[in-house]
C-alpha cells in the first residue's frame, strides 16, 4: 500500500459490482429514501477512524559537558534526529458496536541529513538511548480523522505545535486501484486540489491554502521509492511536511 498521497489495493471485480447493484436495488425498496444512497455505497464509507502522528526533532547540544560514558555512547549519532510516532486508533462504525481495542502505536527514526530511516522497537530504542547530548528542539502533533469515499481514502489532520497552538492542516489522499505513487501522483494532486478549493471557499477569511507535497520525491530521496508503503514511508512524509510548514512553505 502507498500512502501520504498513498494507495491501497482493493477490487471487487465487474461481476461483483453488478450483483451488488442488483441486491442493493431490491433491498432499497424497504428503506426510507434518505437511506437508500448509503445502502448502495461501499460499506467501508460509513467507517471513520482516528489517527495521529507526532514529529519531534532532537538536536545535539554543542555546549553540553560530555563525560567519557556519554561521549562513547554518542559516537556516530547524527547531530539532528527526528522521531515520528504513528498511532492508528480502532475504527468506529454506526453499524457495529464492538468492544474498544488498544491503539496501534509505532515509532520511526528519521535522519534527514543522512537520508536514513530506522524502524523496529529495539533498533529505535537503542539509537535514541545514545542521544545523550540531544535536546528536543521542536515538536508537532497531527491529530485527525479519516474515511473512505469509494476508491479514495481521505485523512484530515489538525497540526499543533508543542504549546498546543494551531499550526496548520494536513490533507492526505489515498487511491486504492494504483500501487505506484509516481503513476498516480497527478490524479491524487488533482483530487487534493479539489479538496483544497472546497476548504478555501469554506474558510476564505483565513487566507491559507493547501500545497501539494510530492510523496514520491520525499520517500525516493531515502531510497524508499520501491516496495509497499509502510511506516518508514509515512514517517518521512510527515517529517518533510511538518518541517516545510515550519519553514513557511505551507
Amino acid at each position: 500500500r502507498l500512502r501520504g498521497i498513498d494507495f491501497r489495493a482493493r477490487d471487487g471485480g465487474e461481476e461483483g459490482d453488478v450483483l451488488a447493484a442488483a441486491r442493493g436495488a431490491a433491498d432499497d425498496e424497504e428503506l426510507p429514501r434518505a437511506e437508500r444512497g448509503a445502502a448502495r455505497g461501499n460499506p467501508t464509507d460509513s467507517r471513520v477512524h482516528r489517527w495521529s502522528a507526532e514529529v519531534s526533532a532532537r538536536r545535539k547540544n554543542v555546549n553540553a559537558e560530555e563525560g567519557m560514558f556519554v561521549s562513547l555512547t554518542a559516537a556516530g549519532v547524527a547531530d539532528e534526529v527526528f522521531t515520528c510516532t504513528l498511532v492508528d486508533h480502532p475504527e468506529t462504525s454506526k453499524e457495529t458496536s464492538s468492544a474498544p481495542t488498544a491503539a496501534n502505536e509505532r515509532q520511526v527514526v528519521v535522519l534527514r541529513k543522512e537520508r536514513e530511516v530506522m524502524e523496529g522497537t529495539t533498533r529505535v530504542k537503542e539509537y535514541l538511548a545514545r542521544c545523550k547530548t540531544h535536546v528536543v528542539a521542536h515538536r508537532s502533533k497531527v491529530d485527525g480523522v479519516g474515511w473512505w469515499c469509494g476508491d479514495f481514502a481521505v485523512r484530515i489532520g489538525r497540526v499543533e505545535n508543542a504549546q498546543g497552538t494551531y499550526a496548520g492542516l494536513v490533507c492526505e489522499v489515498e487511491y486504492a486501484p494504483v500501487r505506484d505513487v509516481n503513476v498516480a501522483d497527478a490524479l491524487l494532486a488533482e483530487y487534493a486540489n479539489a479538496i483544497g478549493e472546497c476548504l478555501s471557499r469554506a474558510d476564505a477569511a483565513s487566507g491559507g491554502s493547501l500545497v501539494h507535497v510530492n510523496t514520491g520525491e520525499c520517500v525516493g530521496a531515502y531510497g524508499l521509492g520501491t516496495g509497499a508503503f509502510g511506516d518508514a514511508h509515512a514517517a518521512v512524509a510527515y517529517v518533510s511536511t511538518v518541517m516545510t510548514m515550519q519553514s513557511g512553505g505551507l
